[in-house]
């Protein structure tokens, strides 16, 4: 009777030994199930047209230059002709806001981009310098010579190429192409003739849409994916602008002639956003 218990309690000790090692292997080998981590967002691709608008401001020059010729007889004495070209060579200055549009196309290869971008902006810049003395050093005393200058712009264009480069959602680029502008100058002169008879008058007015370069650099980032907002500075050269006139005087035709020259530069900082399809 006890040996026959005694085999029933080995046999169930022993079943109870392989339940628990059994069951220790199954846990071992059950999965273990965790959680997929997010698939990685795909590079943004600079790729595609776009077009917005820009605000900004700019800072602008305007150098004129006068040379004085002789006529003959001479109305003026070549002594004094350096001081008369001082006289009406003023430079004018202003700095103004402006905004436009803009478009332009980019293509991306790997983390290098190239594109070409069009922009129109108001440029609106109009100074007045009015200077008055006596140019004369042969004929002092006087002080009654005045001159107006004025320029004028108000609008400005640019086409240029883009080269850059992408770090994902940013794009640092370097531009430069051609500059567009109506270029308006005009100015008018009166003084006591130094070698005439009474006064010398003389007025000149030219408007020329010039054609110059742009040159800079900038920055865009993509917000979303559709929605790119930029900085960006500019410096635009329109070269030179040319005008003469003649000097009247009371008693005969025109022995003088004022050649003016205009150079206009700018340098223009400005903020935009664009929407790329």
């Amino acid at each position: 009777m006890a040996r026959h218990f005694g085999r029933v309690a080995g046999l169930a000790a022993l079943g109870a030994l392989v339940a628990m090692t059994v069951g220790a292997s199954a846990a071992d080998l059950s999965p273990v199930y965790k959680k997929a981590p997010p698939p990685p967002l795909p590079a943004f691709s600079w790729t595609g047209f776009y077009v917005g608008g820009t605000v900004g401001a700019a800072w602008t020059n305007a150098d004129v230059s006068l040379n004085t010729v002789n006529g003959t007889p001479a109305l003026y004495n070549p002594i004094d002709i350096p001081t008369l070209n001082a006289f009406g060579s003023p430079s004018l200055s202003q700095t103004n806001a402006i905004f436009g549009l803009k478009a332009g196309y980019n293509q991306q290869w790997g983390a290098w981009v190239l594109g070409l971008e069009g922009d129109i902006s108001s440029f609106h810049f109009s100074p007045t310098v009015a200077n008055s003395g006596n140019p004369f050093i042969t004929f002092p005393g006087t002080g009654n010579a005045q001159i107006s200058t004025n320029v004028q712009t108000s609008w400005l264009a640019t086409i240029r190429g883009r080269a850059g480069f992408a770090v994902d959602h940013w794009l640092f680029y370097g531009t430069g192409g051609v500059a567009f502008a109506n270029v308006k100058y005009s100015n008018t002169y009166r003084a006591f003739s130094p070698l005439g008879s009474g006064f010398d008058v003389e007025a000149a007015s030219a408007s020329e849409t010039r054609v110059g370069w742009a040159a800079g650099a900038g920055v865009d980032y993509a917000l979303y994916s559709n929605l790119i907002l930029s900085a960006e500075y500019l410096h635009v050269d329109l070269g030179t602008m040319t005008t003469a006139a003649g000097v009247t005087t009371g008693v005969g035709p025109a022995n003088a002639t004022f050649n003016f020259s205009t150079k206009v530069t700018s340098d223009l900082v400005r903020a935009g956003a664009a929407y790329k399809f």
